[in-house]
């Protein structure tokens, strides 16, 4: 059985790796990607962390390992619960590990948060609000105070102030990677560390990554050089164990990003169109009421929940032709939904372009499969390339922007295996056979039907 290495990069497609490279702020990564023939992946909808990181560790889908989503809505109410990781109910790739009697060392992985016993170390990635219990086992607390180590940088100032991102990201960033160096100097079997910073420069500093002439450029980048160098030092101490097969080194995002023409707020749609009736919204979040004539609401990215009677307090909707009129009333509705802007013709003077901002819309009973698919949204819209999809109930407007520059796509996420694998995933739960293949177990039975990547159906 060889070891493990696997190293995340949140938010990193293959394209933007790729574009690091060239511009000299990622050779290493560069190198890498050279040697191993990266590729591109797919992740479940919707491509939110929680659900694409766990379906990577677990190589179960959504429907099966139980996440949808940052929250959840809590059946016979209409608060939404956080999910921690406690929702997930299927084995990831440590507990296996554990229990073939290994040795694992798993550091800021999304959706460990209270951290779990096992045999080795965990340091919970976001969302971690409190670091004592983000920790197995406890004795590390103290190491980690020492460092000054943080699950999260302060992104409220930042939403208000994007340069007073970076430094405390850095910072943040520093103390995370002194934690990964000492960490892999350790015995291990499986070693996973993810790099998070990633997925919040992506969002707030989008541009930055591409124009050079972008007055955060500098500070953007130097994050991801620091990432880079921590790659050359892997590769540096760990290139001949990995040449000989005694050790698999694996890098991959969960998702991939983009620009963001503009955000499109769903709830404010189903208000305009009469699906959701609601009163208290414009006081901000926490004052709005659902009312019983409402047919549907949104929570984030594009999960849709119709009204049932039984899930919701005051839901009036009982399954039967009513209900799957309405479904596909607010699917063709979505689908029809056009933003225009100005751009430039053919001829490159000024025009109004009229675009789609939505690519597909699912059926929650199709997309997913599994024990826990009684959870699932009941429709699931795709953004196109461009747009961010927001629940956005205090929004007054179906499309506006915010502090967010960069939006997450579910297709084209960075992977890379070394010693290179014979056949390239094209989802990320494949990159889960991969491990599983590395480590010596067997591949998770079962992945669901709601795997592979759904993104790409109509």
């Amino acid at each position: 059985m060889a070891k493990l290495l696997f190293i995340g990069l949140d938010g990193v497609g293959l394209d933007l790796a790729r574009h690091l490279a060239r511009i000299g702020v990622m050779p290493r990564l560069g190198e890498l990607m050279d040697r191993a023939g990266a590729w591109a992946t797919n992740s479940p909808l919707p491509e939110v962390s929680p659900v694409c990181w766990t379906t990577l560790f677990s190589g179960q889908g959504p429907g099966h390992h139980g996440v949808f989503g940052f929250g959840e809505p809590a059946v016979g109410s209409y608060m939404v619960r956080p999910v921690d990781s406690g929702a997930v109910r299927v084995p990831r790739l440590w507990d296996r590990v554990s229990q073939a009697g290994g040795r694992s060392v798993v550091l800021n992985v999304p959706l460990t948060y209270p951290a779990t016993p096992l045999n080795g170390i965990m340091v919970s990635g976001f969302v971690a609000p409190e670091l004592t219990r983000a920790v197995h086992p406890p004795e590390m607390l103290g190491q980690l105070q020492a460092l000054g180590y943080r699950p999260e940088s302060d992104l409220d100032r930042a939403v208000s102030d994007p340069a007073a991102l970076m430094p405390d990201l850095l910072a943040a960033l520093e103390a995370r990677l002194e934690l990964f160096r000492r960490m892999l100097a350790l015995p291990w079997d499986l070693f996973v560390a993810v790099f998070t910073e990633t997925d919040r420069i992506n969002h707030f500093l989008w541009p930055a990554l591409w124009d050079d002439g972008h007055p955060l450029a500098q500070p953007a980048r130097q994050a991801y050089r620091r990432i880079d160098d921590f790659l050359g030092q892997i590769w540096r101490e760990h290139a001949p164990a990995i040449a000989s097969g005694r050790v698999v080194l694996m890098l991959a995002a969960d998702h991939a990003f983009g620009p963001i023409v503009s955000e499109v707020y769903l709830n404010p749609w189903l208000r305009e169109q009469g699906f959701l009736i609601a009163e208290g919204w414009q006081a901000g979040p926490g004052h709005e009421r659902i009312l019983p004539a409402s047919q549907a609401l949104a929570l984030d990215p594009g999960r849709i929940y119709l009204h049932w009677a039984g899930r919701f307090p005051g839901g009036r909707l009982t399954p039967g032709p009513a209900a799957e009129e309405l479904r596909g009333r607010i699917r063709a509705g979505l689908l029809g939904l056009r933003f225009r802007r100005l751009g430039r013709g053919a001829d490159g003077r000024p025009s109004l372009v009229e675009e789609a901002p939505i690519a597909a819309v699912h059926d929650g009973r199709q997309l997913y499969r599994g024990p826990r698919a009684h959870l699932a949204p009941d429709l699931v819209a795709v953004a196109a390339p461009g747009y961010s999809l927001r629940a956005g109930m205090a929004r007054t407007s179906v499309f506006g922007l915010s502090h967010l520059t960069g939006s997450h796509r579910p297709e084209g996420a960075l992977a890379l295996s070394l010693p290179a694998p014979e056949s390239q995933p094209a989802d990320i739960a494949g990159l889960h056979v991969l491990m599983t293949a590395a480590l010596g177990l067997r591949p998770t039975i079962g992945p669901g039907p709601d795997l592979p990547c759904p993104s790409r159906l109509g």
